[in-house]
């Protein structure tokens, strides 16, 4: 089972001299896209130098794996000026999670790449490896971000699996398109880290299933302390009977917090509400997660 990583990218000396390296987007954004006109050279950027880009946004894009991203400008006649990045993520896995922390899910999706959303103003999608952002300035009523995003998409490599870390979540309950991948600091706390999880309704409201993965037993079993020791109240609830060890305690944000240790593995639900559905699906994240454990010995 694979799973998104940060990625070491190791850039010659040469690269860096030359600002950064050719990035692998660059050859779709071609003299013209549709009646949009290509305006000037590409734009290149690696971690090296994103942040001359996005900058404060660029170690959180550069922790999903961003390996470079090209970008260009386009115009119309009648002066509209559109931006395309085009983000490498390396794989689908980190194309997807970037995508799914940068958009607006609860926006109507589109018909663009694998997953997107957008209007004529501008579009996000997210494609084989690549997460693409489309901005148009002063599009009025001719061709803007739309037409530009679906002449990317017929031209980019086609998306040949969704991440296989969204089968550790159950799917009884779950919010449809809630599901996002965090490399680190879910829910603020930096001992929870390799994070896939989702929104679910239950009775009373909702909640948010995750599953963090770590390098060894022992690493998830420091994870799970850590958890105890920030969220434990006085008087803590019972544990639960799932894993090789649980906690149920409160958190000022995230409500009653349920979380457990699976080998490697450690999972759990924040606003959690003692009943019937919230335990079945916490039972069926343990199935889940010890199915994965088993798979990757």
């Amino acid at each position: 089972m694979r799973w998104p990583d940060r990625v070491a990218v190791v850039v010659s000396l040469a690269a860096i001299a030359a600002g950064c390296a050719r990035p692998l987007g660059e050859r779709y954004l071609t003299a013209s896209r549709g009646g949009w006109t290509r305006a000037g050279a590409i734009q290149r950027f690696t971690p090296e130098n994103l942040y001359d880009y996005i900058n404060g946004q660029a170690p959180f894009v550069i922790s999903f794996g961003f390996r470079t991203l090209a970008q260009g400008t386009y115009r119309l006649g009648t002066g509209a000026e559109a931006t395309v990045d085009l983000y490498d993520m390396v794989s689908a896995d980190n194309a997807f999670a970037l995508f799914r922390s940068q958009s607006d899910v609860e926006a109507p999706p589109l018909d663009i790449g694998t997953e997107g959303v957008g209007g004529n103003e501008g579009v996000e999608f997210w494609q084989g490896r690549f997460y693409v952002a489309v901005s148009v300035r002063s599009s009025g009523k001719g061709e803007g971000a739309l037409a530009i995003a679906r002449e990317l998409s017929r031209d980019l490599p086609p998306t040949k699996a969704w991440p296989a870390y969204l089968q550790l979540l159950p799917q009884g309950h779950r919010i449809a398109r809630s599901e996002q991948y965090a490399p680190a600091d879910l829910f603020g706390y930096e001992f929870l880290k390799r994070a896939v999880h989702a929104r679910y309704t239950l009775e009373g409201g909702e909640a948010r299933v995750f599953a963090c993965r770590y390098d060894s037993p022992e690493e998830a079993a420091k994870a799970l302390a850590r958890i105890r020791a920030a969220l434990s109240k006085p008087q803590p609830a019972p544990p639960l009977a799932l894993g090789e060890g649980s906690v149920v305690a409160n958190d000022a944000t995230l409500g009653a917090v349920a979380a457990f240790r699976c080998g490697r593995f450690v999972g759990g639900m924040s606003h959690y509400v003692e009943g019937a559905a919230a335990k079945a699906l916490l039972a069926d994240l343990e199935r889940r997660l010890r199915g994965a454990q088993e798979a990757s010995r």
